[in-house]
């Protein structure tokens, strides 16, 4: 998914790898999954890197797949419990 080899993952090269790399067109179309996930994992480790608060790095890479999985089945489980679709649960 590193698309400019400088070994930090950017929120827009773990959306394209989504579609391109790993294949998965339902998560690439679920961005608020995506975009949790990457603020979850982006700073599961320090980094020593100047950016490296701001991009997924090599250590922080399975976080990532776990936030992604994690927030994949909240977003399903919610989906399912709202039935207006109003992304809100009502009484």
């Amino acid at each position: 998914m590193d698309m400019n080899n400088n070994g930090l993952l950017s929120l827009a090269e773990v959306d394209k790898g989504m579609r391109d790399v790993i294949k998965l067109p339902a998560l690439f179309r679920l961005k608020p999954v995506l975009m949790r996930a990457f603020q979850a994992a982006k700073n599961c480790v320090k980094s020593k890197k100047q950016h490296g608060s701001d991009y997924v790095e090599k250590g922080e890479y399975r976080y990532l797949l776990k936030y992604l999985r994690q927030y994949y089945e909240y977003f399903i489980a919610f989906d399912r419990i709202d039935k207006d679709k109003d992304r809100r649960i009502s009484f």
